[in-house]
């Protein structure tokens, strides 16, 4: 199975993953708006067809981890520890002294992401995830 990841991501196979697993439609004008305010994107194809995708965005203080999707079919086979990987060397790659990176998941995801560093937030009202990374940029 040869994976090929891509900074990027066509409106059509966003849609198109997000429906694979069950997640609400959202209407394309907005998907437009949302890829284009990403400050990353990363996405899996295999044979040109789209088999995952990871999104993030930021302020520079904080980082959103969006729509992280794997089609059912692609599961369990090192895809999204990828785009992982992919999303958090970009993290580690930004201009920051210290950084908090968020997002949210259903609780059967939760140990994905703990093997990606993340800890178990809850919050009044919502549950999440976060990682914090700390570099000193004088050096």
């Amino acid at each position: 199975m040869n994976v090929i990841y891509k900074n990027t991501l066509s409106v059509e196979n966003y849609c198109l993953l997000r429906k694979s697993v069950g997640f609400y439609v959202i209407p394309e004008k907005l998907v437009k708006l949302a890829l284009e305010k990403s400050d990353f994107i990363i996405s899996a194809f295999i044979n040109d067809i789209p088999v995952g995708m990871g999104r993030l965005i930021t302020d520079g203080t904080q980082v959103l981890i969006m729509d992280v999707i794997v089609h059912p079919y692609f599961q369990k086979k090192g895809i999204g520890r990828t785009l992982m990987k992919y999303i958090l060397d970009f993290v580690k790659n930004m201009d920051y002294t210290q950084i908090f990176v968020q997002l949210l998941t259903e609780n059967n995801k939760i140990g994905f992401y703990e093997k990606s560093g993340f800890s178990k937030a809850s919050t009044e009202g919502a549950e999440g995830m976060w990682l914090e990374f700390i570099k000193d940029n004088n050096t």
